[in-house]
């Protein structure tokens, strides 16, 4: 039975990207589920791209489903300053109904039960010498049956402006570590991530075409993503592509502004057969 259990925790964990220190990977909004990976875009990955001049904070509550029928949960809110940026961050994962059997057929599980993962942090931007830079800390607790692991995770990123057109961005994530699980440490996914942006201007349409490159140590190979958005009056259409070996993934979605709301939605296409990935936030601009 233990070796069971044990089976079905390596298939939650990283086969199904519900659980396990894998959901800090999963993407916190509809506007990252849109674009996928991206080291330039705003509140997006990168710490460094939550700097903001807005006259009051802004606050944005997310909520939508990932793979094999996993809900998430997200709550951001960002806190402008005169020299730099703050922001605090709540996300929650949770993948219910697991069945635990033995090897001997049987018509009723021995248990059934969830596994869920949570993360909690604050993250600064500034300005400094012409490149905004940014870090952020997150407490992360990830829990398995009875079994939980517990720790820290550091995520630290730049961007720069070289024209009005090109911007350039790179962040390393999930740097840190996680308290033993059934003797086992969890290993946290461990990113580096950058972007190349260009932005081309047709009459009333902005549109952001952007190059990105990912390496994870929980992945073999690298990532690539290829992102387009288009912005129209208060409308976005946003489309991306994400290629890595035996892995192709299509994501799209919407945005719209209303006066200080904002309303994102994303959805991704997958080869893995596990469902299809959506998700949906409101941004509020406070006074």
């Amino acid at each position: 039975m233990r070796s069971i259990f044990k089976f079905l925790l390596l298939m939650i964990s990283c086969v199904l990207y519900g659980t396990g220190t894998q959901f800090l990977s999963i993407p916190s909004n509809g506007l990252e589920l849109a674009i996928g990976t991206n080291a330039i875009q705003k509140n997006s990955i990168n710490p460094a791209g939550l700097l903001t001049h807005s006259p009051g904070p802004t606050m944005g509550v997310s909520y939508g489903s990932w793979l094999a029928n996993t809900k998430l949960s997200a709550i951001k809110v960002l806190f402008p300053g005169q020299k730099m940026s703050y922001g605090l961050d709540l996300k929650y994962v949770d993948l219910d109904d697991l069945e635990l059997r033995s090897e001997r057929p049987t018509d009723d599980p021995l248990a059934t039960f969830g596994a869920s993962g949570f993360s909690l942090g604050g993250s600064f931007s500034k300005e400094f010498l012409g490149i905004d830079v940014g870090a952020a800390i997150r407490y992360v607790r990830i829990d398995l049956y009875t079994e939980n692991s517990s720790g820290f995770a550091g995520d630290i990123g730049v961007t720069k402006t070289l024209s009005p057109n090109i911007n350039l961005g790179g962040a390393i994530l999930n740097l840190g570590k996680m308290s033993d699980l059934r003797n086992e440490e969890p290993k946290l996914p461990l990113r580096i991530v950058s972007t190349a942006n260009l932005k081309v201007e047709m009459d009333q349409l902005v549109n952001n075409i952007a190059l990105t490159g990912e390496w994870s140590n929980l992945i073999n190979g690298s990532i690539f993503y290829v992102s387009t958005i288009s912005k129209w009056k208060n409308m976005s259409f946003r489309l991306s592509s994400k290629l890595a070996e035996n892995i192709t993934e299509i994501s799209g979605g919407l945005g719209l502004q209303f006066g200080m709301y904002r309303l994102n939605y994303g959805v991704r296409i997958g080869s893995q057969n596990l469902g299809m990935p959506q998700m949906i936030d409101l941004i509020i601009q406070l006074p």
